[in-house]
């Protein structure tokens, strides 16, 4: 058949062409595809954004907390202080990478309050390009490392799309955690969109820590990208875990610190004044405001407060030293590798000092988030020596927020200036002045993508697709001329109903009580220029400048789809869209099935449910668990029985155990959690469809957080101590049935 085939083929092609004919490889066209290169000299983009770092927490900016690496960037560049950003981290996150407004490409808040409005959707919308896209256009290679907290809850599944992840968003690789935070000593991290469920025990010969393992991913793909392509340029964002709770660090830089606050927290805001007053931070005569509401003069303390509260900010600043030392392995190795001298540093945080930790500072931070209470002194001083360990969630109390932002009034989540003026220092050797000068001019997070695109002479394109409008301008006008007006003059600020609006040097802003009506908010009006840190409020005296600003407030809003405002907090936590599956009544799985992120799994929350679990072969470890140790809920197998322990946030543990061994031939294993009217839950076991045992917690948590919904196993930390992580069942998990009653 081929035979007679071949020959006509043959015959229809014709007569043979001459010798170099164009199908011929020796005389046809060659046509390498030319890759895309910036303009020669074009700087490598180092970004590093730290987490809740107030204006005063790093040691070039006034702060006792020793960051000589931090320094040394500052010292070889510049150090702005008059630099603002969105008043908590992912719309922070958004505007960076996006160079516009955060409400305008839909992310007005925390990814996990998102609320469905075109303004709060959870995630960078997907006709906002970012500094990666246009970057990765203009031929770089992109890298990010660390935390993302940019994509909607119910995206963070392997099913989903990668639109919202940092590979879908120009991001040629990352290495880092998805949502706002992170346990150090256990992190949930992902290579690319693959949960990563073992961790190494050691890094670089030390117990696991999750900022020197992402230091290490960051000197990785670059030495590799080097070694492969080194004559192409390459951008990579580095956001760190520290210093957003929890705060935890190796015990000898936990021992360094021992004592350091002892003094309290009032001196050490007096002792950080008088130093940035030296470093040519703030004006001479700034005086600081009064305290922030809610806050104690530390005389007024007890000597147990004062011992558990200088213990909190102990390990808070043994984790900022700890991750600037790994900080400092990254830029030994530019140095090492010849790539400082032309290489853009950016270095900032992306809100003010949190307040998370209440006035009585947390020992577990989870418990905010899935109780809606607050820390005591009675639980920091019961676990007092944990701090900073892997058996505690530390964060520290309000008194030492209102320090970590001298000289300003407020906190992250508010906006006054100590929630939205943060630290920024920039270094590029041979572009900007390596003096460690000050730089007054004021500016918003919005600028860096100007900044960048601006001195690596990229386009703000990205191929096949249109684009919003930029919101900022580049700041490259201020590296050598001190003096420069200011190029940004309006920026506005919101959050949960928290507005602000700065334009040409004043301020005006407001702070809104939760539930009140919006139009009983008071303004206060300040002139920035003259009072930096918000102490005279002029609402009164200057009644035309309030008016004019609140005119200047209205347009940005309606400009920058602020509206509508919502006051919400917890309330708002994983709103889930209607129609939702985690929202149903009737869930099968096959195991394997662990790591599963609290937005795709079960939506539990308020409801009544039941597991049941069908084996063979018996063995023990764990069947179901939700959440890890700082709160959660486990059912295993323990000691030949049947065991549901109930974590509530590290606090109050309840374990029902079956009454009775169980058989080597039982095939179906079970729980039913039923709620009841007095805020807990009746909880009763079942093999093969019999009752085995029963209890009651006393009390249920509102939500879960901070780890994951796992099948014959429990990753991470154990819900219960009985046993340890992952404890896999090691009889055959065969299929594993979840129904969960309506909502109450």
């Amino acid at each position: 058949m081929v035979s007679a085939v071949f020959p006509a083929l043959l015959a229809a092609a014709g007569p043979a062409e001459a010798p170099g004919f164009a199908h011929d490889y020796r005389t046809a066209a060659v046509n390498w595809p030319v890759p895309v290169r910036p303009a020669p000299g074009a700087p490598n983009v180092v970004v590093i954004l730290w987490d809740d770092i107030g204006f005063s927490q790093f040691g070039c900016y006034g702060s006792p907390i020793a960051t000589p690496n931090i320094d040394r960037v500052a010292a070889a560049g510049v150090r702005y202080n008059n630099f603002h950003v969105a008043p908590v981290c992912s719309p922070t996150r958004a505007a960076l990478l996006t160079g516009r407004n955060p409400h305008s490409v839909g992310v007005a808040c925390i990814a996990e309050y998102a609320n469905g409005q075109a303004n709060s959707t959870g995630g960078i919308r997907l006709d906002a390009g970012t500094m990666a896209e246009y970057l990765r256009t203009g031929g770089y290679s992109t890298f990010a490392v660390g935390k993302w907290h940019l994509a909607p809850m119910t995206e963070l599944n392997p099913a989903a799309s990668s639109a919202y992840w940092p590979t879908g968003r120009g991001f040629d690789h990352f290495y880092g955690f998805s949502s706002g935070e992170t346990n150090p000593w256990n992190p949930e991290m992902y290579q690319d969109r693959e949960r990563l469920k073992k961790m190494p025990g050691q890094l670089n010969g030390r117990p696991y820590h999750s900022e020197t393992d992402l230091t290490n991913h960051a000197i990785g793909y670059i030495a590799e990208q080097r070694a492969n392509q080194p004559d192409k340029p390459f951008f990579l964002y580095l956001a760190y875990s520290a210093g957003h709770a929890p705060h935890d660090a190796p015990p000898e830089y936990l021992a360094k610190w021992r004592g350091k606050f002892d003094q309290g927290w009032d001196a050490v805001r007096e002792q950080v004044l008088a130093r940035q007053k030296q470093l040519g931070l703030v004006p001479a005569d700034t005086e600081l405001p009064p305290a922030n509401p809610g806050v104690k003069a530390w005389a007024e303390l007890t000597p147990e407060q004062q011992r558990v509260y200088a213990r909190y900010y102990e390990t808070f600043a043994a984790f900022v030293e700890h991750t600037d030392h790994e900080m400092g392995r990254l830029l030994d190795y530019l140095e090492h590798a010849g790539l400082m001298e032309n290489t853009l540093i950016i270095l900032a945080s992306d809100n003010g000092a949190s307040p998370e930790g209440g006035p009585d500072g947390q020992w577990n931070e989870v418990k905010l988030f899935t109780t809606g209470t607050m820390g005591t002194l009675a639980g920091g001083t019961k676990h007092l020596e944990e701090f900073g360990s892997p058996l505690a969630y530390p964060t520290y109390p309000t008194g030492w927020t209102q320090a970590g932002n001298t000289p300003f009034r407020g906190t992250k989540g508010n906006t006054h200036e100590g929630g939205v003026r943060v630290p920024l220092i920039m270094r590029w050797p041979g572009h900007i002045p390596a003096t460690g000068a000050v730089r007054p001019q004021f500016h918003d997070v919005v600028d860096l993508l100007p900044t960048v695109l601006e001195v690596t002479g990229v386009k703000p394109a990205v191929a096949g697709r249109t684009v919003l409008p930029l919101h900022g301008t580049s700041m490259a006008y201020t590296w050598n001329d001190a003096a420069a007006p200011s190029h940004h003059e309006t920026q506005y600020f919101e959050i949960y109903g928290h507005r602000g609006i700065y334009h040409q040097g004043w301020k005006a802003v407001t702070f809104h009580p939760p539930d009140a009506p919006f139009e009983k908010d008071t303004w206060e009006l300040y002139d920035l220029t003259k009072d930096v840190n918000e102490r005279h409020d002029l609402a009164a005296t200057r009644p035309e400048k309030l008016a004019e600003l609140l005119a200047v407030w209205e347009r940005e809003a309606q400009a920058n789809e602020v509206y509508p405002l919502d006051d919400r907090r917890s309330a708002r936590e994983m709103l889930l869209p209607p129609g939702s599956p985690q929202e149903g009544a009737h869930f099968v799985f096959y195991p394997p099935v662990s790591g599963v992120h609290k937005g795709a799994a079960p939506d539990l929350r308020g409801r009544s449910w039941s597991v049941t679990a069908e084996v063979a072969g018996g063995g023990e470890g764990v069947l179901m668990a939700f959440g890890g140790r700082f709160a959660g809920y486990a059912l295993y197998v323990h000691q030949g029985r049947l065991k549901f322990h109930y974590n509530y946030a590290g606090e109050e543990r309840t374990t029902i155990i079956s009454d009775e061994p169980l058989p080597a031939a039982a095939q179906r294993l079970g729980v039913s959690f039923t709620l009841t009217p007095d805020g807990g839950a009746d909880v009763f076991l079942s093999v093969d469809g019999r009752e085995a045992g029963h209890g009651h917690v006393p009390r249920a948590m509102h939500n879960i957080t901070h780890e994951t919904f796992d099948l014959g196993c429990d990753l991470y930390t154990p819900v219960s101590e009985d046993y340890a992580c992952p404890a896999e069942f090691t009889g055959r998990l065969k299929k594993v049935t979840l129904e969960a009653a309506s909502r109450q």
